[in-house]
């Protein structure tokens, strides 16, 4: 018995692992949607069906036993309650076809019913994870004895193997327990540690290495497609007075604010990043000449309006000058268009400051 119920516990330890190495790349906002779920109540529902190959038939009875109620947990646990009830159709339409209809099997399905109900009615009044599992935990116990009472019922001392079972299955359900959330905080930190190696850490940006990739995918799309890309470098003007006059943590929090404002003032499918110190490059997909200098004018003019709050009471305000230059009107490769933005930033620079310039114009106000 205890053979055949540690094969049981071995199949659910590599499920959990391989299911959290599967998932561990899908978005969180993914795992959200219908399609996902109907595909993890899938592979948890053959999960249950194999775990019933793996059964422990009590001799003299039809009575079966297994850890399937654990599958249950497990993909609940994970998905909610639409996976968990593809799970229980699964389990319920191979156990009568496999076994055919009898007391056992009947039963079968009254316990799924009994789990789900159960288990939707403690996602709503419990939140703490644990706690939530815990209960779920104690209640499948308390169906699956109350179930084998029945169907031993005309077994002799029934009760050892009874009582056997329900201590295997409550040990590998706390075990389960630490797995599911040892794989989900390990997946969470490696989502954040691969966010982190694309985000510049003080501004939430692209870094300089995520910019260059994007910056290459959105020139091949742009000449596949046959579309203008545009590319503005901006600066902040004298942003070495500001560190000298106040510190480098309120240049921190220029430097952050002024992250927020280029987001607020691109377009939403544009590209921007941080690629130096107080340098930053906005990419502006499918987007003309004029239409580029229209939106540097926009971040340029949102910039010099905007009050810079830098603590105890101060209120300071910055400029920014702008570069533009835009494939295939200016420039005709990649290596071009941000050095002819640079020139055009350094055009504005030195004509000056707190302008707009592209190789051909220069905008003030």
């Amino acid at each position: 018995m205890l053979n055949d119920l540690f094969v049981n516990v071995l199949i659910l330890i590599s499920f959990t692992f391989l299911g959290g190495d599967i998932i561990k790349e899908i978005p969180i906002k993914r795992m959200d949607k219908l399609d996902f779920k109907i595909i993890l109540g899938i592979c948890g529902g053959l999960l249950g069906v194999l775990m019933i190959f793996y059964n422990i038939n009590v001799p003299g009875t039809t009575a079966i036993m297994d850890l399937r109620a654990l599958v249950f947990m497990m993909i609940n646990y994970v998905g909610g309650i639409i996976p968990t009830i593809i799970v229980g159709i699964i389990i319920g339409i191979f156990r009568i076809a496999h076994y055919g209809i009898n007391e056992s099997s009947v039963s079968a399905i009254i316990n799924i019913i009994l789990y789900l109900v159960s288990f939707n009615y403690i996602n709503k009044k419990i939140k703490i994870p644990w706690k939530k599992w815990s209960c779920k935990l104690i209640s499948v116990a308390i169906i699956l004895i109350s179930t084998f009472i029945y169907l031993l019922r005309e077994m002799e001392n029934p009760y050892i193997i009874i009582a056997t079972f329900t201590g295997v299955i409550i040990l590998a359900g706390v075990m389960e327990y630490f797995l599911l959330e040892y794989v989900r905080d390990s997946n969470r930190l490696l989502k954040m540690y691969k966010e982190d190696s694309t985000k510049d850490y003080l501004t939430g940006l692209n870094n300089t290495r995520n910019f260059d990739l994007l910056i290459n995918n959105s020139f091949k799309t742009a000449i596949e497609n046959n579309e203008k890309l545009s590319c503005l470098m901006l600066d902040i003007d004298h942003f070495k007075m500001v560190n000298d006059t106040y510190g480098h943590s309120v240049g921190d929090i220029i430097l952050k604010e002024l992250g927020e404002i280029l987001i607020k003032n691109s377009r939403t499918f544009d590209i921007v990043g941080r690629v130096g110190g107080e340098e930053f490059c906005a990419l502006l997909l499918d987007c003309p000449p004029n239409r580029s200098l229209e939106i540097g004018t926009k971040i340029r003019n949102a910039v010099k309006n905007h009050k810079f709050d830098i603590g105890e009471g101060r209120i300071i305000n910055i400029t920014i000058s702008i570069g533009a230059a835009t494939y295939p009107d200016n420039v005709e490769s990649l290596e071009e268009i941000r050095r002819q933005a640079d020139n055009a930033l350094y055009k504005a620079k030195n004509s000056g400051r707190d302008k707009v310039c592209n190789n051909d114009t220069c905008i003030i106000e």
